[in-house]
Parts: C-alpha cells; sequence; structure tokens
C-alpha cells in the first residue's frame, strides 16, 4: 500500500503511542486535586509548553479542543464582531460555519490559488468590529498565503485576524509571533499526533465565549473533562515535529515534471508560481473525473485524494478551484498528491506508471 494523503492524515508517530499508553494506564483527571490530577496537569501543561515551543507563541494562550475545527468555530462564534471575512478558498471548518448575527463577507481568490488583497482591503470596514480568516497554507493547493500582509491590513483598520496553521505545521516553518494572528487554529493528527485533538491559541489579553459550556476546563474556555492522553501525544508531536519538508520538494518537482511531460496541455498543476507546500502536487487532467482516478489508484494498492468531497459514483467541483476561477474540464479533474518525509522515489514512480496508464487508456 502506498500512502499519498498525508494532508488529510499522518500516521501515529511510537513516540507518541508510548506517551498516550502511559497516561491511560492511570485514571487521570486534571481537574481532580490529589497527586493524580496533579500529574494530570503536569502532562497537560508540558504539551501547552511544547506547542508554544514549536510555534513560538509564548505571547498566546493555548486552549485544547477536540479538533481544529472546534478551535476554528470557537474564533469565529467566541469574538465579539460584528462582520467577518473569508474567501471560498478557506477550509470547511471556516466556509461553512456562519455565526447567527454575524455578516459574512466573501473575498476573492486569485487564479495563483492566493487571497485576492486589493479585494480584502477594499471590503474591510474600520470601525474594528471584524474579523478576517485565513488559513497559512491552503490544504488543496498547498499555496501559502500572505497571512503577515493580512494580518497588517486588519491591524491598521482596528480588527481581529485568526489563521488557520493546519496544514503548514510541521511541514514549513511557523512563527506565530512574526505571523501576528490574533487566534491560531491546529490539529494534532497532521504532524503525526493522534486524531480528536486540537487546539486554538489566542492571544493573551484578549477575551473569547466557549463555544461549549460547562465546567470550568481550559479556564472556562473550553468545557469537558480533558483529553489528557490525547494532548500528552500532541504534547509529544510537537516535541518531534520537523520544521521543514524541503527534502520532499525534490521528489514532488519531478515527479510534477513527469506528468507534464506524459499529459503535455491536457495537465494542470495549481499554484505552482506561488509560495507553496513542499509535499503538495494538485493535479488536474482534462475531462478525467476525479472520483474515476481515486477508484483507479485504490484498485492498484495507491491512495490519493480529491480536494472536493466526493460520494460514491459522484464527483463534485471543486469550491477552491471554482473560486480561482479554473474552468470545470480541470477543476472536476483534480487530485491532490501529498507527501511525507518517508514518501520514497520509488513510490511516486509507481504513482506515475499507474496515472500514465490510466490517461493513455481512457
Amino acid at each position: 500500500m502506498i500512502f499519498l494523503d498525508y494532508n488529510a492524515t499522518t500516521k501515529l508517530a511510537p513516540e507518541v503511542l508510548a506517551k498516550m499508553v502511559e497516561a491511560y494506564q492511570l485514571p487521570l483527571n486534571n481537574s481532580s486535586t490529589h497527586q493524580l490530577g496533579r500529574q494530570a496537569r503536569k502532562l497537560v501543561e508540558e504539551a501547552r509548553e511544547e506547542l508554544q515551543q514549536l510555534l513560538n507563541a509564548q505571547s498566546y494562550e493555548v486552549i485544547f479542543t477536540g479538533s481544529s475545527t472546534e478551535a476554528t468555530n470557537t474564533a469565529m462564534f467566541g469574538t465579539d464582531v460584528k462582520k467577518i471575512f473569508f474567501s471560498a478558498i478557506e477550509h470547511s471548518s471556516v466556509y461553512e460555519c456562519r455565526p447567527q448575527g454575524k455578516e459574512i463577507v466573501e473575498v476573492k481568490a486569485l487564479s495563483n490559488g492566493l487571497i485576492d488583497l486589493a479585494d480584502l482591503e477594499k471590503k474591510l470596514p474600520s470601525d474594528g468590529k471584524f474579523l478576517v480568516c485565513l488559513m497559512l497554507a491552503n490544504n488543496e493547493t498547498g499555496a501559502i498565503q500572505p497571512v503577515e500582509e493580512v494580518a497588517r491590513l486588519v491591524h491598521q483598520k482596528g480588527g481581529l485576524f485568526h489563521c488557520d496553521l493546519v496544514q503548514a505545521v510541521g511541514k514549513i516553518p511557523v512563527d506565530l509571533e512574526k505571523i501576528n494572528a490574533d487566534f491560531a487554529s491546529v490539529s494534532a493528527h497532521k504532524l503525526n499526533g493522534p486524531q480528536g485533538v486540537g487546539a486554538l491559541l489566542v492571544r493573551k489579553g484578549l477575551d473569547i465565549k466557549p463555544l461549549i459550556y460547562g465546567g470550568k476546563q481550559e479556564k472556562s474556555k473550553r468545557a469537558g473533562t480533558t483529553n489528557i492522553a490525547g494532548i500528552a501525544g500532541f504534547g509529544m508531536a510537537c516535541k518531534l515535529a520537523t520544521k521543514s519538508y524541503e527534502s520532499v520538494k525534490k521528489l514532488r518537482d519531478e515527479l510534477e515534471s513527469e506528468i507534464k511531460k506524459i499529459g503535455g496541455d491536457d495537465v494542470m498543476i495549481f499554484a505552482t508560481d506561488v509560495a507553496r507546500l513542499p509535499n503538495t502536487s494538485y493535479i488536474a487532467t482534462r475531462n478525467r473525473d476525479a472520483q474515476t482516478q481515486i477508484i483507479n489508484f485504490d484498485l492498484n494498492n495507491i491512495c490519493v485524494s480529491a480536494g472536493p468531497a466526493c460520494s460514491s459514483g459522484t464527483s463534485t467541483e471543486s469550491r477552491i478551484l471554482k473560486a480561482m476561477g479554473i474552468a470545470p474540464e480541470f477543476s472536476k479533474s483534480a487530485i491532490r498528491v501529498s507527501m511525507s518525509l518517508e514518501t520514497t522515489k520509488d513510490e511516486l514512480a509507481s504513482f506515475i506508471t499507474v496515472w500514465r496508464k490510466f490517461y493513455q487508456n481512457d
């Protein structure tokens, strides 16, 4: 089995599993005042520090959540703003989140996969009562967004900025102080940690209302018994995380060069003219249905994905590619190849062999 879907999830690192098993062997609840409660608190606080260290985020509070989606939703529901700005290239946790009583303003995207800064600047008000949501790296195209410029623009207008860091952490260096976001979302399972654990980072001094009410866990910002083992695993994943996938870039570029050589004008590879995640290749083959391609690769023991959500027998046009103005003959045929540091040249050669046969025999 060849796994080329690392932007969807990653394998649990052995050290992470060992840390979680250690925690699971004890009845740990960090709300308890006895010695086991203190031990649980120690594990949670160590994980907080590891995440802050990884992201250079000492001036941010860390609120652990059940997912990055929950973290993002908390920022969008919990901030006291009148308007929320985002584009159609955002992850569904932003795009499908429509808090009642807050006006949603959609910003244009460019054909290169980046947000349209001019359109954002034109639409932003000057009253300060707004939130802008922008991901650092796109989960489909891999395009790295101009987050520092957006932060400057937002703060000049007196607004707040939320940055989705999910796809970037562990693949490129991420410095939250440099990005200067007010809120940021992270997911454990994207960097060899456990599924079901995320975090919202909140700049110290900012207030945010909880999404989930109940107990006083996470400084009253996220009620519910704390997932001690999951958070301990998250902390270990942060400790182990690489800050760069640059060694993968050469393999990615060789793959794309070979695919273009075979397919010529029938192939589009997106976001190639902007800064991009080094492990991500988003490839469209003219009028070749994405879902059919995925099934074909799966039958050949290769795991890849399509950008859009697909149901059995049908495929949906990528919302992100549509927002970029890509024609349906390509936007309905895009598949995402996402690699890890473990990906080999032989695995990509197998991918090319299967792709070539499908393309030439179609």
